[in-house]
């Protein structure tokens, strides 16, 4: 197979915190990684559904967004959402 062109090839420090917690009745296990690729924003990984995302506090409080990206139930994006602004 021939080579593929690559469109960007960067290598960054990254800064990356693990956390566990629980809200209501649910658990959480995230990966956030911050990054000077990712400016003002934090690629927070869900690592129980195996999603990601993009966020800062404007996007965690868009209507329907957390329920969309995380394939979360209403309760749980709500339970995600209290506690994103602290760790963001």
């Amino acid at each position: 197979m021939g080579e593929r062109p690559l469109l960007e090839d960067i290598t960054q420090e990254t800064s990356t915190r693990f956390v566990s917690f629980t809200a209501g009745s649910h658990r959480f296990e995230l990966a956030l990684i911050k990054a000077d690729y990712f400016p003002n924003q934090t690629m927070v990984l869900n690592l129980d559904k195996n999603r990601q995302a993009l966020l800062d506090r404007e996007l965690i409080h868009r209507d329907g967004h957390l329920e969309h990206l995380f394939q979360l139930s209403a309760m749980e994006a709500e339970e995600l959402r209290s506690f994103l602004p602290d760790l963001l």
